[in-house]
């Protein structure tokens, strides 16, 4: 056959098209994955470069310049492949400390050449990536990442996208008419699935087809991809539709009164209660953005870079003294059994936003007459605190959505709240390598959680 003829054939046609539809796919596949892998790293570069900023900076306040400097001495000492790279100056230029060469202190983020070069290849290294600041009127503090990883990824993905388009192009012109036609309606129906996904039907899945080929295991991991994005957009609506609806309350008491406020002329009490009201209704609203804010930045996971060593009995305990008049005052007894040395490894503060949120939780949904109790303890590999009520409990099938943002019993609509605490709570435990589980007392509620990291 000429290859005139050949090339006109409807399955070669049908191959050269899947290799256009392929290339054309993987193509806008690595723009995305590209830009969202650089947009990652930067942002996970730029939260590293201003974490070691501040601690620098705390340390500078703390103990002054000589301490920061040793500091730093010693850091590239013990650290010296470490891709962190400083440099300290006094208000003439002169280097103080650091392993950069001097350079026109300038406040803010910058980008600078690192002049030095890769030991074995003789290349130059990737740029540094910096954030400058004044400490004080004498020391000025440049501190820098290397953006190896960045430009590395980036070569590593528009490598590994080039190979499997060039693989993708033998397979299908080497697989002749039979295999081009198989290949040509898989990819139809992938492309009918994207549209109705693009339409907005998001239930809508890959068909996986038979064999367990590449085009299957890839239908498996988009459709796993797929699933977890419809979970996320159904989560997505339903965190919008309960912020709506738990700040529709506040924002309307705040105009009502303000209204009010305007219709006629009032007494300057009259106006000073309507200001405070309003500005209660304000910080009710500020106070549920801080939550959301707050465990957005726990589920994000940055702030385990900062654990430390944390005595959790210690928590434990300072939680129940800080709640015990609480408890007595409303008529409810609180007692804790802590065991000593329970050493963990994560952020104090973290730690015991949770255990206050649990007691609270306990106390303001038990009667007068109500007995919360708090165990601190070794539980298999890791620490466990258990909060335990004999109060009216919580149904079973609630016990999981008590989890969601916002949810709450219709018991508890009548009381304060946001309905973020047991998020809160879930997002510590999570960010702490453990998990936070509700449990039926007999009566009451029993809230674990387990498996916190333990400290070694």
């Amino acid at each position: 056959m000429r290859a005139h003829h050949l090339l006109r054939s409807v399955p070669v046609r049908n191959a050269l098209a899947l290799v256009a539809i392929s290339a054309l796919v993987m193509g806008l596949l690595l723009a995305v994955i590209n830009w969202w892998m650089l947009s990652l790293l930067n942002r996970h570069l730029v939260e590293n470069i201003e974490m070691q900023a501040q601690m620098l900076r705390d340390d500078f306040e703390r103990a002054g310049r000589g301490a920061m400097l040793g500091l730093i001495s010693r850091h590239l000492q013990s650290h010296a492949e470490s891709p962190l790279h400083i440099l300290v100056l006094d208000a003439g230029g002169k280097l103080l400390g650091g392993d950069l060469p001097p350079v026109a202190p300038v406040v803010g983020w910058q980008t600078i050449p690192d002049r030095r070069v890769a030991a074995g290849t003789g290349e130059r290294r990737a740029p540094l990536r910096g954030l400058g600041a004044w400490f004080d009127a004498d020391t000025f503090v440049l501190v820098t990442l290397d953006t190896g990883d960045q430009v590395q990824s980036a070569r590593l993905l528009l490598l590994s996208f080039g190979s499997a388009l060039a693989i993708t192009v033998v397979l299908v012109l080497g697989g002749g008419v039979a295999v081009g036609i198989s290949l040509l309606r898989r990819v139809e129906r992938m492309d009918d699935t994207a549209r109705g996904i693009m339409a907005g039907d998001l239930s809508r899945r890959i068909p996986i087809g038979g064999g367990g080929d590449e085009l299957g295991r890839l239908a498996e991991g988009l459709n796993r991809m797929l699933a977890r994005i419809e979970e996320l957009v159904a989560n997505l609506r339903h965190v919008s539709g309960d912020i709506a609806h738990d700040l529709r309350t506040p924002l309307g008491r705040l105009r009502q009164r303000l209204d009010a406020c305007r219709v006629k002329p009032r007494s300057a009490a009259e106006y000073e209660a309507a200001i405070d009201g309003a500005i209660t209704d304000s910080d009710a609203v500020l106070a549920t953005f801080d939550a959301l804010l707050r465990i957005s930045q726990i589920e994000s996971g940055a702030i385990r870079s900062r654990f430390t060593e944390v005595d959790l009995g210690a928590v434990a305990e300072n939680v129940v003294e800080a709640y015990a008049a609480v408890a007595e005052d409303e008529g409810r007894h609180l007692e804790a059994h802590i065991e000593p040395g329970l050493a963990v490894r994560g952020d104090r503060e973290l730690l015991t936003q949770m255990l206050a949120n649990l007691i609270e939780n306990a106390l303001h949904h038990t009667p007068r007459g109500a007995r919360v109790e708090l165990r601190a303890e070794i539980a298999g590999d890791g620490a466990q605190l258990t909060v335990s009520d004999d109060g009216p409990g919580i149904p079973a099938p609630e016990r999981e959505r008590v989890f969601r943002r916002f949810y709450r019993l219709d018991a508890s609509r009548s009381t304060s709240g946001n309905g973020l605490g047991l998020s809160l709570v879930a997002a510590v435990a999570k960010l702490h390598g453990g998990a936070v589980t509700l449990e039926d007392n007999h009566p009451g509620l029993r809230a674990v959680v387990s498996g916190i990291e333990i400290f070694s």
